[in-house]
């Protein structure tokens, strides 16, 4: 007898990521699920594939900035103060390395308030350079490039909420500063709208490719997710209904712990006998809704993505009787029909044989893909229904429509405008 288990803390740290979704996917969907938030919590997976990319862009930035500084220098008496703005912010950058490596490549949230507030101060102090010389040095600020390059180092390494944040205050900041030089020295404002550019450009593409780098993972863990359901038993227990029959059965375990320290003698309370039946009719409904409860139903509800644009109606729980291999095609039908940004939305229906026009069906599947055009699908789709059954297209404004007699033999598509 094998038992299986969900991987201990201490053991996550040996293992690849992907190495993690297999053994989550061994143990059942309760450990998918928890790995799939603690992936989406967790900043390792972005800090080891771009983090050091980061860290060498950002410290190739920060020398960008320096030269800026060097090439701006001039005689002024209190120009010095740019260099104390540039200690600071040489500092930041690399206490944000060092931090970063010790805690296992994640930021702390207060060392990152500390960062925000160190790179306001820099430019603060840049600019005080500037107003103390007037006139005697030309306005251009170069401390915003290097608060820029100190967010985006640490851009992987964080929340992407707090490079957004970081990214606001480096534009309010850089912004006054530009509009307050204006008023020292208005032939700057060239000088002063390039050096904010250089500082907030790569700030802005790296949040931008780490948001698309995480919704991308999040699809794949979805997917993950889903394609484990396909060798899982035709009706299950999802997540939420696992999680339900936990808290019935905590709340089950204290009614009885109350009853059994009441004296043999004493009758139960009517409050404790209505919380009985309450209790007993809430499992009931709970067993009867796993009962009822296909691998399709599932998958769905498992999946962030499919949730949120797709409807199962499936009342006599056909797709049960689907195998493996007519399952992989159903739910690659599914991630293909709404893989389009657009986000169409998708209804399956079951319908049972004897209302399938096919000889030896098994059942008919409806699919209705709403708010989208033929041309909106991606073409993967079109030879997957071949594999899944004979097939007839219904195609509308913004409507597509294919009904599926499921059986081991296919047959060409006919195509009704």
């Amino acid at each position: 007898m094998s038992v299986r288990r969900e991987p201990r803390a201490g053991e996550r740290s040996h293992l690849g990521t992907l190495a993690q979704l297999v053994a989550a996917n061994r143990a059942g969907p309760v450990a998918i699920s928890r790995l799939r938030t603690r992936i989406r919590q967790d900043r390792n997976v972005s800090a080891g594939y771009l983090g050091l990319g980061f860290t060498v862009l950002g410290g190739l930035l920060m020398v960008r900035g320096l030269f800026s500084l060097g090439w701006s220098w001039s005689n002024g008496p209190s120009r010095w103060i740019s260099l104390l703005a540039w200690a600071i912010l040489v500092a930041t950058f690399i206490a944000a390395v060092v931090v970063a490596r010790r805690s296992g490549g994640i930021i702390p949230g207060r060392f990152w308030r500390l960062l925000t507030v160190a790179g306001v101060l820099a430019v603060a102090v840049d600019f005080a350079a500037f107003a103390l010389d007037g006139a005697l040095t030309p306005f251009y600020p170069t401390a915003v490039i290097g608060f820029g390059a100190c967010l985006f180092a640490c851009l992987p390494l964080q929340p992407l909420r707090r490079g957004i944040a970081g990214s606001i205050a480096l534009t309010v900041s850089g912004s006054a500063s530009v509009l307050a030089g204006l008023l020292l020295d208005p032939a700057s404002l060239p000088s002063a709208v390039t050096g904010l550019l250089l500082g907030l450009t790569p700030v802005v593409a790296g949040i931008t490719m780490i948001g698309a780098a995480d919704r991308y993972l999040a699809r794949k863990i979805d997917q993950a997710v889903t394609e484990s359901l396909v060798t899982a038993p035709a009706l299950g227990l999802g997540v939420a209904a696992a999680s339900e029959l936990r808290r019935l059965d905590r709340d089950a375990e204290r009614l009885l712990s109350l009853v059994a320290e009441l004296p043999a003698a004493e009758p139960i309370d009517d409050e404790t006998a209505a919380r009985a039946e309450t209790l007993s009719d809430e499992l009931r409904l709970a067993l009867v809704a796993d009962h009822e409860q296909t691998w399709l139903q599932i998958a769905v509800a498992e999946s962030d993505h499919l949730s949120r644009t797709v409807t199962i109606d499936d009342p006599a729980v056909l797709a049960a009787r689907l195998e493996p291999a007519q399952r992989r095609n159903l739910l690659a039908l599914a991630w293909l029909s709404v893989a389009q940004a657009t986000a169409p939305a998708l209804d399956i229906a079951f319908v049972d044989a004897p209302h399938s026009h096919t000889p030896g069906a098994a059942s008919r599947v409806v699919f209705s893909i709403t708010g989208t055009r033929r041309r909106g699908i991606d073409p993967g789709v079109w030879p997957l229904f071949s594999r899944l059954g004979h097939h007839t297209i219904v195609l509308g404004a913004d409507r597509a429509s294919v009904t599926v007699d499921v059986s081991p033999s296919t047959r060409p598509a006919r195509v009704s405008p």
